[in-house]
């Protein structure tokens, strides 16, 4: 087998892999869309999600199993909220979280009188 031959067998093998990696890579941010439409997503702000994720991706690059720095799931929250869980109906707003700015701003204000 000449060089020339080689050489082309190899680009051949490169690209079909190429287009392998373009197809899985494909199918698994689908996977991944199938989550994020199950959630309420619509909470946020677009700009927020966007951080969210961005961070999540980039504490996962250094090869760990587990995003570091990010709360996991079952430690997110240790109060149950007043409503059980459920999410806020329309219209109805629910309560800032302890700490947040919106729960001190209400409660450095006076109260009327």
């Amino acid at each position: 087998m000449s060089e020339r031959d080689r050489l082309n067998e190899l680009e051949a093998r490169q690209l079909k892999i190429r287009e392998e990696v373009d197809t899985a890579r494909a199918q698994l941010r689908e996977r991944y869309a199938v989550i994020v439409r199950s959630l309420p997503v619509e909470r946020i702000s677009e700009k927020d999600f966007r951080a969210l994720v961005e961070k999540a991706v980039s504490a996962s690059e250094g090869g760990t199993r587990e995003p570091g720095g990010l709360i996991p799931p079952a430690k997110a929250r240790k109060t149950t909220p007043a409503n059980g869980g459920m999410p806020p109906e329309a219209g109805e707003r629910s309560a800032p979280a302890p700490g947040s700015p919106r729960s001190t701003q209400a409660a450095a204000s006076p109260a009327p009188v």
